[in-house]
């Protein structure tokens, strides 16, 4: 089995050599189906991320999201520890050490049971562990807020049938491809998702 080092680099890299069609077009599919899981239904806050080196353009549930009153969040990386601010388009910049889309906005969320975090990964598998980038963001986020219900994105490419899973990582409670709504890891107490919102299986 390739090391998270390894499998990481492998699958960014094909993701790296999507074209623009393709990753507008299976984003939206991916979009498509987030709004039609009980997560999202019952959510009253959406937790998204700006989209770069080809991930999945999670930005398209922001319409979705705007038209059925859901507050919209977005993370901001302060130091080792990450937070979602309100997404605002009039306060939206560049900013942080990984250059990456960032709110200005005063407003910080404080995350309920009815919170939904909507999580960008590398590398995933059919038992839903997941390899991030390497920074751990979320799952120290996830960890202190484990009321919050999780969803995970991401292109087929992007599943493996296993990864070497450590203890402290954190599984998403479903993980969502352009063809397939699968249930990930384990559903905590208060969470808005069940098995009956797989539609597939990854």
């Amino acid at each position: 089995m390739l090391t998270k080092k390894e499998l990481r680099k492998e699958i960014v890299e094909a993701r790296k050599n999507m074209s623009p069609e393709e990753v507008a077009e299976k984003s939206e599919l991916i979009c498509r189906r987030i709004v039609e899981t009980t997560f999202y239904v019952k959510a009253t806050d959406i937790c998204i991320y700006m989209p770069i080196r080809n991930e999945v353009d999670v930005t398209l549930l922001i319409p979705f999201a705007k038209k059925d009153g859901k507050g919209i969040w977005i993370p901001k990386v302060i130091g080792e520890e990450m937070i979602f601010n309100a997404y605002e388009e009039d306060k939206i910049e560049i900013s942080g050490s990984f250059k990456i889309r960032e709110s200005t906005s005063e407003k910080v969320l404080v995350p309920d049971e009815n919170t939904l975090i909507i999580m960008p990964g590398a590398v995933f598998d059919v038992k839903g562990n997941r390899i991030g980038y390497g920074g751990g963001y979320y799952d120290r986020y996830l960890e202190k807020h484990p009321m919050c219900s999780t969803l995970a994105v991401c292109y087929d490419l992007q599943v493996v049938d296993e990864l070497p899973a450590e203890p402290h990582d954190i599984k998403p409670q479903m993980i969502v491809t352009e063809t397939s709504t699968g249930v990930g890891g384990t559903t905590p107490t208060g969470a808005g998702g069940t098995t009956a919102d797989a539609g597939g299986s990854i």
